[in-house]
C-alpha cells in the first residue's frame, strides 16, 4: 500500500501520477503495485540518504521512473485531446 504525507496524494493526483490497478489498488501510473511500493520506498530511502546505489537499485529506479513518466505523459496527452473544443 502506498502512503503519503498530507497533501502529497492530492498533488500526485493533480499531476496524473497516481491511478488504480485492476484490483483497485492505488499505484503510480504505468506501474504494478509491487513496482509502486518498491519505487516509493526507494524514493524515501534516497531522500534520507539511505540507499545503496551499488546493488542495481538505482538502475531499477531509473527504468521505473522512465516507465512512469511515459505513462503519465500519455495520460496527460489523452486528457488534453478529450477536452479539445470541436472546430467546425
Amino acid at each position: 500500500m502506498l502512503e503519503f504525507q498530507p497533501g502529497a496524494r492530492a498533488y500526485l493526483l493533480k499531476i496524473h501520477a497516481l491511478s488504480a490497478d485492476g484490483d483497485g489498488n492505488e499505484v503510480f501510473v504505468g506501474m504494478t503495485l509491487k513496482e509502486s511500493v518498491w519505487y516509493q520506498l526507494y524514493l524515501e530511502e534516497s531522500f534520507n540518504g539511505e540507499t545503496d546505489r551499488t546493488d542495481g537499485s538505482q538502475e531499477r529506479y531509473l527504468a521505473l521512473h522512465d516507465k512512469h513518466e511515459d505513462a503519465r505523459q500519455t495520460v496527460i496527452a489523452d486528457e488534453s485531446h478529450s477536452h479539445k473544443p470541436i472546430v467546425q
